[in-house]
């Protein structure tokens, strides 16, 4: 009795001195940051003790219309969109529609990898676990070209393995897509009739869609015509990239590279939709009805230390100095942070976009953001407003400005890449040849051809149904700005893209090098006329 009493004490003292979280020191600060940053918009929400405590839209839908965000402005939410997917994977599997440790050539027979190992052994499971062997990324830039979702999947085989498979993290984007074409094939509904019916509609989510537009491919001519009047007049945010002055810059038609394979990155969501998805997850999975939309056990089974990530290895996305490890389950990370054991998190970004969700299940306490301002190389202001977040949830008390922080690193950074161009440049300075020389269309195995042309007196890179202007830069190197290349990169992506020419023979250059296509892949062209 008396040990029992004691322990009451000791729990009802420690309820006592539990410090509250300081929404206004928090919402004092993403001001700040959104600020700092020059973002165009950016909303948050906090949901605590299975409550939603905080909606805060922050500045604009569009810098053009310079209309207001509100709790209601709908977003593309990037990566964040795989836990939705995964989820669903767990309810159809729940309701006997699927084993997810049946393997994808089971059920997509051309399904095809380099290795037969992985060909054979990549289950529906693995599709959200980033253990694939392949380079990080792998086939990222295809689908930032204009590949089509049927193109880029028959060209799986094309990319060799550098990890064995099921071994080691390597961040995929493809993979968690092609769950998308497995669930429509086991059910004989559209992605937007499951997502809708399984997950927005149970949830409260009613802003919420899946796909440009709202629609993805095989929804009906009329669904899709119904879904873009609807989006016509929804209060979408226009989306933006950075410029190197720090300000929000309009993307003319929006990045529609976010919406292949939609189940990875493909949803669409307000701050308020989101707010509800985080509270369903702090509240162990309850819908607005009360229900469980699956089990407490099949949660777990998505949010369990599947595959180890390591220690942080760049203060940007993790900080070091707060996180000592990081796990992935299925659409989630999870680590530490300072006295915290258990963080689930996930981050999202694209050219235009920007999103992160992160909560502490011991706490019951969580925050998500949204931002219409992306990349993830060029708007860090997400991962700043988290790690403070964070600070204060573990009452680190030490006042540190993550935003001038990343901020600082990011310029840093950029300045560190100028002065080697630069330098090398200086190095090697040697002029053009004829640009005659350099004319003709090249070959690669993996990415096709391009086509260099002389229009004008200038030099242009034809690739697919792309076309840049090249200047020349150095040597036989030539720049072009990465952003006409494709919507996917903006001018604070990357310094410049380049492109190499080598090998002459017979007056015309043999060989040729895009740094704006990479997959792990020899990205050497060859001369074919």
């Amino acid at each position: 009795m008396i040990h029992r009493l004691a322990l009451t004490v000791i729990v009802f003292i420690s309820f006592a001195l539990a410090k509250p979280f300081d929404y206004k020191k928090f919402t004092d600060y993403a001001t700040k940051t959104v600020s700092e940053w020059g973002l165009a918009g950016l909303a948050f929400a906090i949901v605590e003790d299975g409550k939603i405590t905080v909606i805060r839209p922050i500045g604009q839908k569009s810098v053009e219309t310079q209309k207001p965000l509100t709790e209601h402005s709908v977003f593309p939410i990037a990566s964040l969109s795989k836990a939705f997917a995964s989820l669903l994977m767990l309810k159809l599997e729940e309701e006997g529609k699927i084993n997810i440790n049946t393997p994808v050539v089971e059920i997509l027979p051309d399904f095809k990898l380099a290795s037969d190992e992985a060909t054979k052994e990549f289950t529906i499971a693995k599709l959200f676990q980033h253990r694939s062997g392949l380079p990080s990324f792998a086939y990222d830039t295809l689908v930032e070209t204009g590949w089509s979702e049927p193109e880029i999947y028959g060209v799986l085989d094309k990319i060799n393995p550098i990890n064995p498979f099921d071994e080691k993290f390597d961040y995929q984007n493809v993979f968690p897509g092609l769950f998308g074409w497995i669930a429509e094939k086991v059910t004989g509904k559209t992605l937007n009739e499951l997502f809708i019916k399984e997950i927005f509609t149970p949830i409260g989510m009613t802003s919420a869609s899946i796909g440009e537009d709202g629609t993805t491919p095989s929804d009906s001519k009329v669904r899709t015509l119904w879904q873009k009047v609807k989006t016509r007049f929804s209060d979408r945010v226009d989306q933006h990239y950075l410029l190197p002055s720090f300000q929000s810059h309009p993307i003319k038609g929006g990045n529609p590279a976010i919406y292949r394979f939609p189940t990875s990155r493909g949803v669409n969501a307000s701050i308020t939709d989101m707010a509800k998805w985080l509270q369903f997850w702090l509240n162990g999975g309850t819908t607005v009805s009360g229900s469980h939309l699956v089990s407490e056990a099949g949660l777990a089974k998505l949010q369990q230390k599947l595959t180890h990530v390591g220690a942080p290895q760049g203060g940007r996305l993790f900080p070091k100095g707060r996180v000592t490890d990081i796990y992935y389950g299925m659409g989630w990370y999870i680590h530490d942070y300072g006295t915290i054991n258990r963080v689930l998190a996930h981050m999202g970004g694209m050219t235009g976009t920007r999103s992160l969700i992160a909560y502490v299940p011991e706490k019951k306490i969580g925050l998500v953001i949204l931002s219409n301002v992306g990349g993830m190389r060029v708007n860090l202001a997400p991962e700043a407003l988290r790690s403070k977040f964070l600070d204060i949830v573990a009452d680190i008390d030490d006042d540190q400005d993550w935003s001038l922080e990343l901020k600082k690193e990011l310029i840093e950074s950029r300045n560190r890449q100028a002065e080697q161009r630069k330098e090398y440049r200086l190095k090697n300075p040697q002029p053009a040849r004829a640009l005659e020389t350099y004319v003709g269309t090249y070959e690669n195995p993996l990415y096709g051809q391009i086509e260099i042309r002389l229009e004008s007196g200038r030099l242009v890179l034809n690739y697919r149904k792309l076309s840049v202007s090249l200047t020349h830069w150095n040597s036989d190197n030539f720049d072009f700005i990465p952003s006409d290349f494709t919507k996917s990169y903006s001018v604070t992506d990357t310094a410049m893209g380049n492109i190499a020419f080598g090998a002459i023979s017979n007056g015309k250059m043999d060989l040729c090098v895009l740094n704006a296509l990479y997959e792990g892949k020899d990205t050497r062209f060859k001369r074919v006329k």
